[in-house]
This record gives C-alpha cells, sequence and structure tokens, in this order.
C-alpha cells in the first residue's frame, strides 16, 4: 500500500513539472551560462512546435551579447511594434509635441454674435482628446468669443491623410474597441464601453453603456439570458461592420462577474460632429444649416476662435505604453507621418513608416529588420528580430521620458500582476505584447549584482493559451534579474 502510494505521489510530481514551466531559482547566474539557461526553456516540452526568438546584451557603449537565440530572425512582435513608434516619435516630435484640436473660420462674429460663412473644426488626431474637456473647452471658448450662431453650417479640415485603418487587421477585430479607427476627428478614443450583468436565472442579462448619453443612436439587440451559476459561459457581442447595432446573445452564469468591453465607432468623423453640434446646443449656440462634411466648394479658415492642446508627448506615450494603447500609437504613427511632407506620397501612414526607417539607418539597424504594417502591433504582417529591438531600445536607453512610458514589474501598466512575490518585482521596464499564439516581452532589466542588461523574448505560432505562454516568457526575464559576474 505505501509503495503505491507513494508511487502516485511520484506521478503526480512528475505530471505537475510537465505541466509548468520551471520555478525561477534563488541562485545567481553567471553570464556565461545565460545561454544555456535560455535554451533550456526555449527547449520545453510544450515549446517544441513553436518558436522562440531571444536577444539579450549590456546596456554600454560596447554591449557584451550575453544571449542570442534565433535573434536575427523574423518574429510577429505584437504589441513590442509600438516601441518603435514611441522611441522615434520621441525623437522626431520631441517630448513637448502635443496635438491640437481647432474651431476656426474666416472672420470673427459680427456684432449680433452671428459667425458668417460657417464653422469649420480642424483635426490633428488627438488620441487623449475628450468630451468633458476638450469639446467642452473648446465651445466654451467659441462662446467667449461672442458666437451666439453660426451661419453656414459647419465643416472638416485636416492635413491627416491616406489609410486610418491597416488593411491587414483581422476582421474580426474592426468591431473592438482595441481596433478603433485612427481618425483627425478622434473623440473619446472612437469607441463606448460596456457593461453586461447577469440578473437572476432564466431572465435577461443586463445591458448598460458606461456613458449613455454617447450612445443615443446606437440599436441594442440583447437577446442573452442568465443561466444558472453553474451553466456555461457563452456570452456573445457582435456588431454588424459599419452599423451603430449592437447584437448579444448567449448565456452569462448567474452570480458571474460582469462583462466589460466596448465597442469601436464606425464613423469617428460624423460622431465628432454630432457631439459638437449637442456641446453648441447645451451652451446656447445654435447652428443655420445641417453639419456638413463636404469642403468641396469651401475655401479654408485663417481665423482661431478656439482651440484644445493635448498633454504633451511624453506623456501620451505613458498611456501608450504602459497600457498598451492601440488607437494612441496608431494616431502617433500618423503624426511621424505629418513631420514630413515634402516630396512624400500623401499618405502619413506611408510616410509614418519612412520615417522609422530614417531613424534605423541613422542606429546603424537595417531596416529590412524590421518591416511595420501598423503602429500598434494588432497586424500579423509586422516582422521584425529580437536584435532589432535590443538595439531601438538601447538607442533611447538614456532617454528618461521613454524609460518612464513602460510597465514596471508588480507595479503598473501591463505588468502590474506579472512577476509578483519573485526577485523581479521592481526590476523589469518592458513593454508586454500578445495576440493569439504570439506573445513578447523587451526592454531592461537591472539585477541586483550585475550591470543593467536590454533584452528581447519572443514566441510565436504557439498553440498555448497567453496565460501559459507567460509562464516561459518571464521564465526567462527572471533568469536575467539573477545575473552575478562569476
Amino acid at each position: 500500500m505505501r509503495t503505491t502510494i507513494f508511487t502516485k505521489i511520484v506521478l503526480v510530481v512528475i505530471s505537475l513539472i510537465t505541466a509548468f514551466p520551471a520555478q525561477a531559482h534563488n541562485d545567481h547566474v553567471c553570464p556565461a551560462q545565460l545561454q544555456k539557461e535560455v535554451e533550456r526553456v526555449a527547449q520545453s516540452p510544450k515549446l517544441q512546435p513553436s518558436r522562440v526568438g531571444v536577444f539579450v546584451q549590456t546596456n554600454e557603449t560596447n554591449p557584451q551579447v550575453l544571449a542570442n537565440l534565433d535573434g536575427d530572425r523574423y518574429f510577429i512582435p505584437s504589441s513590442n511594434a509600438k516601441l518603435f513608434i514611441t522611441a522615434i516619435a520621441l525623437k522626431t516630435l520631441g517630448a513637448d509635441y502635443r496635438f491640437a484640436t481647432r474651431l476656426m473660420s474666416h472672420n470673427l462674429p459680427n456684432s449680433k454674435g452671428e459667425l458668417e460663412n460657417g464653422l469649420w473644426l480642424v483635426g490633428s488626431g488627438d488620441p487623449s482628446f475628450r468630451s468633458a474637456n476638450g469639446l467642452k473647452s473648446l465651445v466654451t471658448q467659441l462662446k467667449n468669443k461672442g458666437v451666439k450662431r453660426i451661419n453656414g453650417g459647419i465643416w472638416t479640415l485636416t492635413s491627416r491623410k491616406g489609410a486610418e485603418v491597416a488593411g491587414s487587421w483581422e476582421w474580426s477585430d474592426l468591431q473592438e474597441y482595441y481596433a478603433a479607427i485612427a481618425s483627425p476627428f478622434t473623440i473619446n478614443e472612437n469607441a463606448i464601453n460596456w457593461t453586461i450583468s447577469p440578473d437572476t436565472n432564466g431572465n435577461p442579462a443586463i445591458f448598460t453603456w458606461e456613458t449613455p448619453e454617447l450612445a443615443r443612436d446606437w440599436r441594442v439587440q440583447n437577446q442573452a439570458i442568465t443561466g444558472t451559476s453553474d451553466s456555461k459561459y457563452s456570452l456573445k457581442v457582435v456588431r454588424p461592420y459599419g452599423q451603430k447595432v449592437l447584437i448579444i446573445s448567449g448565456v452569462i452564469p448567474e452570480k458571474s462577474e460582469p462583462e466589460l468591453g466596448g465597442v469601436a465607432i464606425p464613423d469617428p468623423e460624423a460622431n465628432f460632429l454630432d457631439l459638437l453640434r449637442q456641446e453648441l446646443a447645451a451652451q446656447g449656440i445654435s447652428v443655420s444649416r445641417n453639419i456638413s462634411t463636404n469642403t468641396s466648394k469651401r475655401l479654408p479658415p485663417n481665423q482661431d476662435l478656439a482651440i484644445a492642446y493635448s498633454l504633451p508627448l511624453s506623456q501620451l506615450i505613458i498611456t501608450t505604453n504602459k497600457d498598451s494603447n492601440n488607437l494612441y500609437a496608431e494616431l502617433l504613427l500618423r503624426a511621424l507621418g505629418d513631420r514630413l511632407k515634402e516630396n512624400m506620397p500623401d499618405d502619413n501612414l506611408l510616410v509614418g513608416m519612412i520615417t522609422i526607417n530614417k531613424y534605423l539607418q541613422s542606429i546603424n539597424t537595417p531596416p529590412a529588420y524590421t518591416l511595420l504594417a501598423d503602429g500598434s502591433g494588432l497586424s500579423r504582417r509586422n516582422l521584425t528580430t529580437p536584435r532589432a529591438i535590443v538595439q531601438l531600445l538601447q538607442s533611447v536607453a538614456n532617454d528618461q521620458n521613454f524609460r518612464k512610458s513602460l510597465a514596471i514589474s508588480n507595479v503598473d501598466g501591463t505588468l502590474t500582476n506579472r512577476f509578483k512575490n519573485t526577485s523581479a518585482q521592481g526590476l523589469i521596464q518592458a513593454k508586454t505584447g500578445t495576440l493569439t499564439g504570439a506573445i513578447a516581452l523587451s526592454g531592461y532589466a537591472n539585477p541586483q549584482n550585475h550591470r543593467e542588461v536590454i533584452f528581447s523574448i519572443i514566441i510565436n505560432n504557439s498553440n498555448l493559451p497567453s496565460r501559459d505562454l507567460q509562464k516561459y516568457i518571464d521564465e526567462i526575464a527572471l533568469l536575467l534579474t539573477r545575473l552575478e559576474p562569476c
């Protein structure tokens, strides 16, 4: 009997060991051992069908490469693509760069408070612009200029040109808040958040908008039902492409946690104009004609009436990287494209890519090693190498604005709940990246007894859940925090 029990215990222990990656040890790791330790993790049985790329070097003028596992091969970087956008935006646009949203006209209001020849909304793609502060402030400024009535309608103008959605994004993503359209007329992140909560068994699920006043013209077809506590969760939310309709179906178990989500707005420009019209009415300013977006027969305005500036770029990239905000990254990429205009294509997205290539050439990183299709990392056509990411991070290692934008292990951002109760707490500044079957972590590690190292760890082509892949990524990252001279 004792032999049988012992055998069962051994089998259970073996199964646990093979089910999860090996846990990090408390002993130190010699730099000369790092390559072997990285390969040990990469050769874990469940990673055998996958591709693992790792590149680690010291952060110094003449860096020493400590580990290189397929570091010069292409990988899909997922949200690690944001590292290129934010770092190069800081270098090209500057930490103090601000987006501006304007209300303009051809003249000041007359003695009756009437503004002739219409009002112009001039957008630059400020990702942080919102109804509560930006829009209200603009209209208040307009009112303070004495405007009581707008004759001639409202028009739009922007210098941003080109695609507002990457052509390689997956169709199913386009309805989601994280794939919001990168419009120059962005407001409230071009999305509306919602909550679905269970009721009692047999009753419809409870749907609520976070800001009902922003969803007045949306239709919700709520077909979802509350199930018993042990029923299978099958809630599904669909927005037919291009429509302001949500179709909710499936079952949400009784007493389960509310489901939080958001939906992308199909026409951001029309949405911005509608919200502007509502705010004008709320502050007592009338418009003589229906709002229009047709500018073909109008001359551009030359009179500033109201202006709202975004926070400086040094603050915007914190949201971009720490929270991994896709819309911020996409609009920053287009702002890069707006900086270079002379002898360039009339497409901010394409010129933004050219700007990235120029910077990579300046740091002696072959542009061919980084092929981006978007700014957010949502596209699976993005390709880069772990070495290229590390070289980029090396070029901005002393830029404190960039460093502050990265999540800190077990402290904030997308790393808030990672590396808890490990030696890596607070010692890693990095950018996460997650797509189905593709995961990444790149940044800086500060071992207590070793100089800082710069790293990039990417896993592609996996059928494992993202949570399981994180364990392997984190095990390699933990090795870096245990480095000691030997």
